[in-house]
């Protein structure tokens, strides 16, 4: 839920082991059928799958597990077709980028169905039913309980899935979300791609602001994040700027909505619950939201 660059990459992945089931719409669901998914993959090479996609469940498909991986904005549209496949023992394991989507789905589906988790991937849809994997060594990180633990190994152990337990869950979606408030909130504000943005020390400065605002939100919030966490992200921003891509400004320049309000949205909401001061996201949050709204 649902086969774009993400769900449709992680998806391919457990083709082999698994019954697997591809949401997707339009003429991207169009190419899957005719032409199958095409995966181009830095990591685990390039093949062609013919798939089971639709864009809504037959309805005697049911899911042991479903893999959460739409954009924020879709979030309400996905919920009738999650309650069409669920049963009182489905897992949602959800890798959505930002903050929230632990709380959403908790909210219409119950703490005990939700798996919290971050993926780590650069991969983009590339043409209509072509998935192209290519940062390299895609990694997903994933939090829950003994029981949802012991459902994700036996369904990812005999996968080329890279998957890592986390024993705190909530530090490593803070450390994530701290990363892409930086990369996607300040390449959206200034429409620039990364490796010109740190090439300048004024640009430089502001993806550095950003990064110790939210990382000053999360130590309001208690998260347990070392604060030299600020001049790791940068030393890492460096070293890849050459490779750096968001989606959420990929999104923005193909003028198609944002998930702002889940990335420096976020941030901007939960820094003035907790009296910080989150200036420059603020302003990268007020941008995208008159982005979406113009789009609406």
């Amino acid at each position: 839920m649902a086969a774009g660059s993400v769900g449709g990459y992680f998806g391919s992945l457990l083709l082999n082991n698994n019954e697997v089931g591809f949401v997707a719409r339009g003429n991207h669901l169009k190419n899957i059928k005719q032409n199958g998914l095409k995966i181009i993959s830095k990591s685990t090479g390039n093949s062609t799958f013919e798939v089971n996609a639709f864009e809504i469940p037959p309805k005697n498909f049911k899911a042991d597990l479903v893999i959460f991986s739409v954009k924020s904005y879709q979030n309400e549209g996905s919920i009738p077709i999650i309650k069409q496949v669920l049963t009182s023992s489905t897992q949602i394991l959800s890798i959505q980028n930002g903050i929230g989507s632990q709380e959403f789905l908790s909210n219409h589906f119950g703490v005990d169905h939700v798996i919290p988790g971050a993926t780590y991937i650069d991969a983009t849809k590339k043409s209509h039913g072509v998935i192209e994997e290519f940062g390299g060594n895609p990694k997903i990180v994933l939090g829950g309980n003994h029981k949802q633990i012991e459902m994700i190994n036996s369904i990812f152990k005999n996968t080329k899935i890279n998957y890592e337990i986390s024993t705190d869950i909530q530090c490593d979606l803070w450390k994530k979300l701290i990363y892409i408030s930086a990369l996607s909130g300040i390449s959206c504000l200034l429409r620039q791609d990364f490796e010109s943005i740190l090439s300048r020390e004024e640009s430089k400065n502001l993806v550095i602001s950003v990064l110790k605002e939210s990382l000053s939100v999360a130590h309001s919030l208690n998260i347990n994040i070392s604060s030299d966490i600020v001049q790791k992200i940068i030393t890492q921003f460096q070293k890849n700027s050459l490779n750096l891509i968001s989606s959420m400004y990929e999104d923005l320049k193909a003028k198609k909505m944002t998930e702002y309000e889940v990335i420096n949205g976020a941030v901007s909401r939960l820094g003035k619950k907790m009296g910080v001061l989150t200036p420059i996201n603020d302003i990268i949050t007020t941008s995208l939201q008159l982005h979406n709204q113009n789009l609406s």
